[in-house]
């Protein structure tokens, strides 16, 4: 196995490097066992057996290891940790985060190296040879005391992990649409403690049972630096781990209700990749009173669980269950199906292959015990609490969408119509200033030709008119005469 160690080396100089990397070299030389043995144990955790027991690391289980081995006490966060390796690893900016990327061996041990170098190389920058001295510190410090202690609720027992691996998909899927972009670089998305909690508040989750301080606590319970007592940080970047490991947290205080309870039976789409969830109970219905297409959905079904239980004959609920499309039914919850299943005799043809011989009915009465209460509250805390908010706020979403989608095209219209209508306007005003201008030019034309009746044009008068004035005149001096 060779390493590539030319990232950390060229941090040193130049006459230093080749003694800086064979140092280091035999250091990994001699814990190489115990490090191939923390990598093989964190690489099974959440698995089912493998027939080689060879398993392949994810980002998942390496956070797991670190939170186990306190690698985060040291003032740095996952996220801060992801981002460290992403420098120089070719990593693309959306899959610094993602859960499901795998690491090898030789990636492994080159992380750890990496994670060394940034957590202790300020205290030995001064001294030769450098890496080696902060590897040997990590391993010695944080490695070999805490490795292989699981905690967290996640992967701490087998069987419950490989039943909550189940809803890891969809709950991945609603972890990235409330990430936010980071402000440091690359900006990569991640989430904040308090989008978290907006997350929970907007899905109406937050009550009673799950408050804002039975939610600062739990996930206080595994990072020193979110709580003191008395301040809580809620700036601080959660992984995936974290915000599954919280959800698995709450699901296992989960108190549901009667409604929720029996409403075990609504469909969730979209889980694990599989149409996971609650299934539709198998009653013993008269197949005569039934379409030709649900006794066929019924006995699909009926296999399809019959060789899910014999595969998973401890979880109880498997992430193969497919939703049947029968009939409306009454619905119970799903232990109490799955006990009526095993007791039922055969009816219909629905039912044929579950007591075609007596060894397969024998062996299913062994496997009759029912769902645990704790599976069964994680089931209806994620399926039917969780998933079923989550498709309601994006229904919500979707509507409030269309809704501003709606509204501009209304304003689009509005306003095209208000330009038409001021066109328009425009038009009739130019049309009515026209129309006025014509009115004056014709009134001044007018006014010489109509003068007014008070002031008559002045005429020369008649001749006979001269003569009969004179004549008026002379008439009294004729009768002085006389």
């Amino acid at each position: 196995m060779e390493l590539d160690l030319s990232l950390l080396v060229n941090l040193y100089p130049k006459e230093e490097q080749a003694e800086e990397k064979k140092q280091v070299e035999y250091a990994l030389l001699r814990n190489i066992s115990e490090l191939r043995r923390i990598y093989s144990f964190y690489s099974s955790l959440g698995c089912d057996h493998s027939p080689d027991n060879t398993f392949l690391m994810t980002k998942l289980h390496f956070w797991r290891f670190l939170k186990d081995c306190k690698f985060h006490h040291h003032k740095i966060t996952l996220a801060d940790m992801d981002r460290i390796l992403s420098t120089g690893n070719d990593i693309p900016v959306e899959e610094i985060h993602s859960p499901f990327r795998t690491i090898l061996l030789r990636t492994f041990l080159r992380y750890l190296l990496q994670l060394a170098y940034h957590i202790h190389h300020k205290e030995y920058q001064n001294r030769s040879p450098s890496l080696f001295l902060c590897f040997t510190k990590l391993m010695t410090e944080n490695i070999r005391p805490n490795a292989c202690q699981v905690k967290g609720n996640l992967f701490s027992e087998q069987e419950g992990a490989l039943y909550t691996m189940n809803y890891i998909d969809k709950c991945w899927e609603i972890y990235r649409v409330y990430c936010r972009p980071s402000a440091v670089p690359p900006g990569e998305l991640t989430m904040k403690m308090r989008h978290f909690l907006w997350m929970l508040k907007d899905f109406k989750m937050i009550n009673k049972e799950l408050s804002a301080t039975k939610f600062v606590a739990v996930i206080a319970e595994d990072n020193p630096f979110i709580h003191d007592g008395i301040d809580s940080n809620f700036e601080l970047e959660l992984v995936f781990l974290e915000f599954f490991e919280a959800l698995v947290s709450f699901s296992l205080t989960f108190v549901p209700d009667q409604k929720t309870k029996l409403s075990l039976s609504v469909p969730c789409d979209d889980v694990s990749g599989n149409r996971i969830g609650s299934t539709h109970t198998l009653t013993n219905q008269n197949p005569h009173n039934r379409s030709p297409t649900a006794v066929r959905s019924q006995e699909s079904d009926i296999i399809h669980y019959t060789c899910t239980q014999s595969s998973s004959s401890k979880l109880g609920l498997s992430s193969d269950f497919k939703t049947g499309k029968s009939e409306p039914q009454t619905k119970k919850p799903l232990w109490d199906d799955r006990s009526s299943k095993m007791n039922s005799k055969p009816t219909g043809k629905g039912l044929v292959f579950l007591s075609e011989n007596g060894k397969h009915e024998k062996s299913k009465e062994d496997q009759k015990e029912k769902l645990p209460m704790c599976d069964s509250n994680v089931h209806i805390f994620f399926v039917n609490t969780l998933f079923q908010a989550h498709k309601r706020q994006e229904m919500l979403k979707e509507k409030v969408k269309e809704h501003r989608l709606q509204e501009a095209a209304l304003a689009q219209q509005r306003k095209a119509e208000n330009e038409e209508l001021e066109a328009r306007l425009t038009v009739l005003r130019e049309e009515e200033a026209k129309r006025q201008d014509l009115e004056i030019d014709i009134t001044v034309l007018k006014e010489p030709m109509d003068l007014p009746a008070s002031c008559p044009p002045l005429t020369p008068s008649s001749p006979k008119e001269d003569m009969a004035v004179p004549q008026a005149k002379s008439s009294p001096s004729k009768k002085k005469k006389k």
